[in-house]
């Protein structure tokens, strides 16, 4: 432990294990926590607090996979950082002689699947965004526009703030927004203790049926999982993150905690009427409609933050194969279209519910379940420690994340073939 996990040499990036711990709990409460109210209400009210407390536990134990392997393969190739799809790959080629070959495959189905989860997220944003704007212009003014138009009309503004290419040009809007968002929270948090509904009204577990679109709900919730290994690499005393008590427990543990107060009392608050984001059922007073609006202020400027990651690496690929006089056009080019492909996704798809169902079903699980037991698989192979236990405890982590990905997938596509047609004016 103590030499995989040493010191690391100090430069401009480095952070401390308290901004470390800060920047976990920051990508961790996002959209995906406001709709936990609507996953209680798939998997019932007690049912859904056990099952969130199980899936977060298990959630932990694959991130920590993921470090140790991460840690594990560059002790022996003498690197200090390396990112989710390289250890990925780097593991393969440690694996048997069968599999060695495929290293680069299995490199880029994680960063495929990084690519859905980010693509994912924006175009969540943009429902999101557009639910909030058209319940606050329909309840307080005489401004009826359909949420189709809504997502169309944020194009505009979303398509400039993704000109920006670098993310310190966005760092004090950021700031600004994670500020925001934080007194947006707690507000929200204050009206869930206003009132309850009657505890025996409430159904105390779902039926089987619902249960996929709750994994899909709580499995996007958790959507840090592409951004755990960049901010683990920036760790001055990387022995700080992996801990009993380091900042990957701690900071789980606490956004654990915040989930189960705003599942658990979203649904005793609001019932079977919660809606596919809390937001959406806040009180009809100009208060609360103002919480809306900041929410949505603060989703707009970290849509160009998610939009970064797939970008980052797309115009990489652009400067090594492009000739340079046509680079700055076709990244630009490129920008556009991955907004606008984002936007026509949202079209496709405006029922935000089902669309956090269907990425947390499809990316957050591959992402936080499927590859993590994976590496350390071949990282036990490599270290010639492959027991039967280790077989046992990732070949049932991996049965357990493909049922979630299969049934999660499946209620989700049926349930949003179901809402095609229908009116959202």
């Amino acid at each position: 432990m103590g030499e995989m996990f040493g010191s690391r040499v100090r430069d401009s990036r480095s952070i401390t294990a308290d901004q470390a711990l800060i920047h976990m709990i920051k990508v961790m409460m996002g959209t995906g926590m406001l709709s936990l109210p609507l996953a209680f209400k798939h998997s019932g009210l007690w049912l859904g607090l056990i099952l969130l407390c199980c899936i977060c536990l298990i959630c932990i134990y694959c991130t920590r996979q993921l470090i140790f392997g991460q840690h594990y393969i560059t002790f022996i190739k003498r690197e200090q950082r390396m990112d989710y799809a390289n250890v990925m790959r780097s593991a393969v080629e440690l694996g048997p002689a069968w599999i060695r070959g495929h290293g680069y495959l299995f490199k880029q189905m994680v960063n495929i699947n990084m690519f859905v989860a980010q693509f994912g997220f924006c175009c969540v944003y943009f429902v999101f965004m557009a639910d909030n704007l058209k319940q606050f212009f329909d309840q307080t003014s005489n401004i009826h526009i359909s949420q189709a138009g809504w997502i169309a009309l944020l194009l505009i503004p979303i398509s400039a703030l993704c000109t920006i290419r670098e993310l310190k040009a966005l760092a004090p809007l950021a700031a600004i927004a994670n500020f925001v968002y934080l007194i947006a929270v707690v507000i929200v948090l204050q009206d869930l203790f206003s009132d309850w509904q009657p505890w025996d009204q409430l159904p105390a577990f779902g039926s089987l049926e619902s249960l996929p679109l709750f994994f899909g709900t709580v499995m996007f919730a958790f959507e840090g999982v592409a951004v755990v290994l960049p901010i683990e690499n920036q760790m001055n005393e990387p022995i700080h993150f992996i801990t009993p008590n380091g900042v990957l427990n701690t900071s789980c543990i606490l956004v654990l905690l915040v989930y189960m107060t705003v599942g658990f009392f979203g649904f005793l608050r609001y019932g079977l009427d919660i809606k596919d984001t809390l937001t959406l059922n806040l009180p009809q007073t100009p208060f609360y409609q103002a919480i809306k609006i900041m929410f949505v202020l603060c989703i707009l400027v970290s849509y160009p933050l998610q939009f970064y990651v797939p970008m980052e690496r797309v115009e990489k690929w652009i400067k090594r194969k492009v000739v340079e006089t046509k680079q700055e056009p076709m990244i630009y080019a490129i920008r556009f279209g991955g907004v606008v492909l984002t936007c026509a996704m949202a079209q496709l798809i405006p029922h935000l519910a089902l669309f956090i169902s269907l990425v947390g079903s499809v990316a957050g699980t591959s992402l936080t379940l499927v590859f993590p037991p994976l590496i350390e698989l071949l990282c036990c192979y490599s270290r010639q420690e492959l027991t039967k236990w280790v077989w046992i405890r990732n070949i049932g982590l991996m049965a357990f994340a493909m049922v979630g990905f299969t049934t999660g997938t499946y209620a989700s596509m049926v349930q949003i073939v179901e809402a095609f047609g229908k009116s959202d004016v």
